[in-house]
């Protein structure tokens, strides 16, 4: 079976206005659209079929056999699109370890995909140069956190892979598709002192420190999270066997159709637990799938 979801904008102080227009949001800056998502806080409704009205986490609970007898409570991941008018936080995610005691939550091990950058000299910050917490902490209260931090350029078609413990910032002018663990924990380590709504955003400095790997290990561009599997491909002809967990889809660029179920640039698609089905279109897509 063929789910597909409608997507769900969230507005963010450093979002911007493509998302928006691409989506037909009412919000006009928009930061993140949450697409295939059974988290607790946002859950996708299902817009296609029998279950059009349902949400994915609903319908987790109620048809596992949807999902391969997907032997966990929660739904594993969360696919979402990001837009970087402005800088994001410096921030870091927990460990499942971690996140369990403190935020009774998965904690995040997340890829990224460019889907596009809006000038040559377009970076994001992946990594740190101190060897200990006390000269990171230091940093942080001389207000020369950024002297510390590892920064590099991105392309489109750039992938890469953020591990819990791993400091790292979208910067502006970038739009991406991350896929993550099913979790909204994030510390801020620090936000360049902006405002939202007239008011600094919260950080989160001790649980920061707590996570974050020190020293720093090297970045890894190729590797995939622990939980999850993602290509890139072009639609063709040959038929697909979806994977027992089922195969998470989003449709990078062009159009085309999964059997009878026309698809376009901008859709989130689920292909339930070990389905036969055919893409075909001038179309590319990411595959996601669940391997734990």
């Amino acid at each position: 079976m063929i789910i597909k979801f409608e997507p769900i904008a969230l507005s963010k102080v450093w979002g911007g206005t493509k998302l928006s227009a691409l989506y037909n949001c009412k919000e006009k800056k928009v930061g993140e659209i949450w697409g295939i998502s059974a988290h607790k806080t946002f859950s996708n409704i299902i817009s296609n079929r029998e279950f059009q009205g349902m949400s994915l986490r609903d319908l987790f609970r109620a048809r596992k056999e949807f999902f391969g007898y997907y032997p966990e409570e929660e739904f594993p991941i969360l696919i979402k699109l990001i837009e970087a008018d402005g800088d994001l936080s410096i921030q870091v995610h927990p460990d499942d370890k971690y996140a369990k005691i403190h935020e009774n939550s998965f904690g995040k091990d997340e890829c990224w995909f460019i889907l596009n950058t809006e000038s040559e000299d377009t970076k994001i910050v992946i990594g740190h140069s101190a060897k200990t917490k006390n000269q990171f902490l230091e940093a942080l209260h001389k207000g020369n956190i950024e002297n510390l931090l590892s920064y590099q350029p991105v392309k489109k078609g750039d992938y890469f892979y953020i591990p819990s413990g791993k400091v790292h910032a979208i910067c502006k002018n970038t739009m991406l598709l991350e896929v993550s663990q099913s979790s909204d924990v994030t510390y801020r380590l620090y936000d360049y002192n902006r405002l939202d709504n007239g008011k600094l955003r919260e950080l989160h400095i001790d649980k920061s420190l707590d996570v974050i790997t020190f020293p720093d290990t090297p970045n890894q561009k190729t590797h995939n999270p622990k939980i999850f599997d993602f290509k890139v491909l072009d639609a063709n002809d040959n038929k697909i066997t979806a994977d027992l967990h089922g195969d998470y889809i989003y449709i990078i660029e062009g159009s085309g159709e999964i059997d009878d179920t026309i698809v376009n640039q901008g859709d989130f698609i689920m292909i339930t637990s070990a389905n036969e089905y055919k893409i075909i279109g001038k179309l590319k897509y990411v595959l996601v799938r669940i391997t734990k």
